[in-house]
């Protein structure tokens, strides 16, 4: 009988060292989950922050890239064996 005191008292201080170095991990993982949250939001800011046509249009006047003043249409007959270039205005 008393073994079996001594097994369940055995078993009960284990399963209790179980269950705190559970508890420790689950800590461990919310604090981790909560850093990964902050550094995801910060990201995104970042990518908003990249994106941002008003930070953008600057870098590609540096680079030499401009809006174009003239466009023209290209029309692409699938079936025909070139491609035709056709001016605004013009009329065929």
């Amino acid at each position: 009988m008393v073994l079996i005191g001594v097994a369940a008292f055995l078993g009960l201080g284990f399963a209790r060292t179980s269950l705190d170095r559970s508890a420790f991990e689950l800590d461990r993982l919310n604090r981790s989950i909560t850093e990964q949250e902050a550094l995801n939001e910060q990201l995104r800011l970042e990518i908003a922050r990249m994106e941002n046509p008003a930070r953008i249009a600057p870098l590609a006047e540096e680079l030499g890239l401009m809006i174009p003043g003239d466009t023209r249409q290209l029309l692409v007959d699938l079936g025909g064996p070139a491609v035709a270039s056709v001016d605004e205005g013009d009329t065929q």
